[in-house]
């Protein structure tokens, strides 16, 4: 089976849109026989992701344009590339921070019953409980999810495990009716 892993993180303020950390990644997972979703390219394409800039499309547009924008390019595709995926990496840096979509995403994972890989070098402390509720494990660098993958049949039993804690808490509130 070929497994995909989404990559998320900081694009609208983080340099070159976070394009340095996800070909590093991709790189090592490739290695591994993995494959990825990367939404800087698949969201703007290598040309457009050189030439997109966050801040000069929202002060450009309308609001009405802007959203339509932000719905149509980053929402349904990052929410597709996470259907399409067996796992998520999140790199939570300053940029996430800053920002709303990675966070959204977290969520989105946990809500597909995907496993969440998280890469931080920040204390425990100041990484914030729903993100930490969302995650399946948290490491301090990318060597140290490598090492972790490498391990036999860790990413099925994730993936696995996954699915039965989204359902534990999950199922009753998505499956009810008011």
């Amino acid at each position: 089976m070929d497994f995909k892993f989404y990559l998320s993180g900081g694009m609208e303020f983080k340099k070159g849109l976070g394009k340095g950390w996800r070909e590093n990644i991709t790189e090592k997972l490739q290695e591994m026989g993995y494959s990825v979703f990367n939404p800087v390219v698949e969201e703007l394409g290598d040309t457009e992701a050189r030439e997109f800039g966050w801040k000069e499309q929202k002060l450009a547009s309308d609001l009405t344009t802007y959203r339509d924008m932000v719905r149509r390019k980053m929402f349904r595709k990052d929410i597709r590339g996470i259907q399409l995926s067996h796992a998520a990496i999140l790199l939570y840096d300053e940029s996430v921070q800053r920002g709303a979509g990675s966070l959204a995403e977290a969520w989105e994972v946990f809500r597909e019953g995907r496993p969440l890989y998280i890469i931080t070098q920040f204390k425990r402390e100041d990484i914030p409980g729903w993100l930490i509720g969302e995650s399946t494990a948290i490491f301090r660098s990318p060597q140290e999810l490598v090492d972790y993958l490498n391990t036999s049949g860790r990413l099925q039993q994730d993936i696995k495990e996954a699915k039965k804690i989204r359902d534990y808490y999950l199922e009753e509130i998505y499956t009810k009716r008011r």
